[in-house]
């Protein structure tokens, strides 16, 4: 008979743990890895605050070395006549003068080599201490290596009316440098004169080169330090992530074999119940998406009728200022016929204005219309007129309340926008600095109109002296409902639409400020550059 292998079928038990296994197992290789790395970078971390610090220090005692044995000259150079015997040269006195201050200095630096003074022109005077090989003095400290010894010079001169007169130069070995870091930090460092350092892989090299009085680079002052304790802790973590690998995927199988016992109880419980809840899923999902569809039309419906009692009320408050302003036209032509002064002239120039109103309402019907359109067509239009049409018709209010309009006009700038929400903007600031003005009831009141030209953008500002916004923090007065003025004449819509206006169509900014004297808008679009 044929030998028949049966196949060999794993259980969605043994494929799940097998599957949790081989993740945990990668989990622990990733968190090996990065913790390899995150050591790695510790070390990284450590080498350079090392050599930081290796500097800091090393610049550090050069620098009080420096700052010691030339404030020691200075002091030499002042007591004692020195300053007159070096300008004559006078080697003997130079020496009789010094020698005190030479062996209280010897006795406190051991390392001192010697001390020499110096002519304005570099020659060698003198010198205290042994002498070496000599060289002509600049104003650089520097090192000097001669038969496999170094030696440091600290070089001070002194000047006359801005001229060198002398030198002064103090010399010790190197060797006292190391001294000062070792007393300083207990840090050790070593002068090589080759670049052999250390064979030993566990002492990681820090230099600092030592330069002579020509910037050539004559030996390095080597510090090590030993990164041995970072390395085995490197080699470590793998031997640790392996241990509790093993340790883990061990209580790991145990809960798995164990638990799966139970979640397999409760599955066979629940896939009843699920057969039953797919009978009725379906006839419930229909009913859920009807009840969506109906919230849906109600919430379209609501948000609609929003949108237009937004539209009204904001043009009931556009409205109102043109009204008024009709009715004072029309007051203005009433009194003037009781008076027997209305002529032909008169009479058309202020029913051109009432004209001019009664067609700006009809516009700003169909301005606000357009503004929850998608087809509003942008226009480049000259900013000063404008700004002189808004101006235009708002002027009979502001001057039948004695409001003084300043407009600083600058030369003609140009812009690319909506022409008549800009209009409606300027109009509703102006309206409301009027409201504010006589509200409270200020003495001698003005608003301010005058524009700042940039290089492509343009800012507009209309202050008056209306005492300031009250609201805290100012920003609010832009949002919707929020309104300085008494309940009965604002509906805190205007400065809302103003400044949605502003920001999304005009792609521009609008921002206010309190003054000394009252406020400031300020309008910021840009504007059209000409080649």
């Amino acid at each position: 008979m044929p030998l028949r292998i049966k196949s060999l079928k794993l259980s969605t038990k043994n494929k799940t743990m097998i599957l949790v296994l081989a993740l945990f197992l990668f989990t622990i290789v990733i968190f090996s890895i990065l913790r390899q790395v995150d050591i790695k970078q510790l070390i990284a971390l450590s080498l350079k605050d090392y050599k930081e610090q290796v500097e800091y220090i090393y610049k550090t005692v050069l620098k009080k070395s420096d700052e010691f044995y030339e404030s020691r000259a200075k002091a030499n150079y002042k007591s004692q006549q020195i300053k007159h015997f070096l300008k004559e040269e006078n080697a003997k006195e130079l020496k009789k003068l010094s020698i005190n201050r030479w062996n209280i200095l010897k006795e406190e630096n051991p390392y001192l080599i010697n001390m020499k003074f110096y002519n304005n022109k570099g020659n060698l005077i003198t010198y205290l201490g042994s002498l070496n090989k000599s060289h002509k003095p600049n104003e650089k400290n520097y090192f000097y290596l001669e038969d496999n010894k170094l030696s440091y010079h600290i070089i001070t001169p002194f000047f006359e009316k801005e001229k060198i007169v002398a030198f002064i130069e103090f010399s010790f070995e190197a060797d006292y440098i190391i001294k000062q870091i070792k007393e300083f930090s207990n840090l050790n460092a070593h002068i090589v004169f080759n670049n052999k350092g250390k064979d030993n892989i566990n002492l990681i090299e820090h230099i600092i080169n030592l330069n002579n009085k020509d910037g050539k680079n004559i030996a390095k002052m080597v510090f090590y330090q030993d990164i041995s304790t970072q390395q085995n802790n490197i080699k470590n973590t793998l031997y640790e992530a392996i241990a509790i690998s093993i340790a883990l995927m061990f209580v790991i199988i145990c809960i798995l074999h164990f638990g799966f016992k139970v979640l397999i109880k409760k599955l066979e419980l629940s896939e009843n119940s699920l057969k039953n809840l797919n009978l009725t899923l379906e006839q419930k999902v229909q009913n859920e998406l009807a009840k969506r569809l109906e919230q849906e039309k109600i919430l379209m419906q609501q948000n609609r009728l929003a949108s237009m009692g937004e539209m009204i009320a904001n043009i009931a408050h556009q409205y109102r200022q043109p009204l008024a302003t009709l009715s004072c036209i029309i007051t203005h032509i009433s009194l003037l016929y009781d008076l027997n002064k209305l002529n032909k002239s008169e009479f058309k120039k202020q029913e051109q204005k009432a004209q001019d109103l009664i067609i700006h309402m009809s516009k700003t019907i169909d301005d606000f219309r357009n503004f929850f359109k998608s087809d509003k067509i942008k226009e480049e239009f000259n900013l000063i007129t404008n700004i002189n049409k808004a101006l235009n018709l708002i002027e009979p209010a502001l001057h039948n309340h004695n409001i003084n309009i300043i407009f600083d006009e600058k030369d003609e700038i140009k812009i690319y926008a909506y022409a008549n929400q800009f209009s409606q903007v300027i109009l509703n600031i102006l309206a409301n600095a009027k409201d504010m003005l006589l509200e409270r009831k200020v003495k001698n009141p003005w608003i301010k109109i005058y524009l700042q030209n940039l290089k492509e953008e343009v800012i507009i500002n209309i202050e008056d002296n209306a005492k300031g916004i009250s609201i805290k923090p100012i920003e609010k007065i832009f949002e919707p409902y929020i309104s300085t003025k008494h309940a009965s004449s604002g509906t805190g819509i205007g400065l809302y639409m103003c400044n949605v206006i502003i920001k999304d169509n005009l792609k521009g900014s609008l921002w206010a400020k309190n003054t000394q004297q009252g406020a400031i808008f300020s309008i910021k679009l840009p504007t059209i550059t000409t080649a």
